[in-house]
């Protein structure tokens, strides 16, 4: 591994997201801006509104899932 690497947890795996800079490039880069997800990031919900301010870092925990609706 490079020092230039950065190394996230994505949905239980660890990926290099050297190229990812906030929420929104990770949506992006994962082929995912067509659906409806909830993210979190390090246990905290993170609204689509705010998903190309958030940023991604080394380490972060990161899950992306799809909403269960009930009734």
């Amino acid at each position: 591994m490079t020092s230039n690497q950065q190394v996230i947890e994505l949905n239980g795996e660890s990926i290099d997201a050297t190229d990812v800079s906030s929420v929104a490039d990770l949506i992006e880069q994962k082929n995912m801006t067509g659906g409806r997800f909830v993210v979190v990031v390090n246990d905290e919900v993170v609204p689509k509104s705010s998903w190309a301010q958030t940023s991604i870092n080394a380490g972060d925990k990161v899950d992306i899932m799809s909403p269960i609706s009930g009734g």
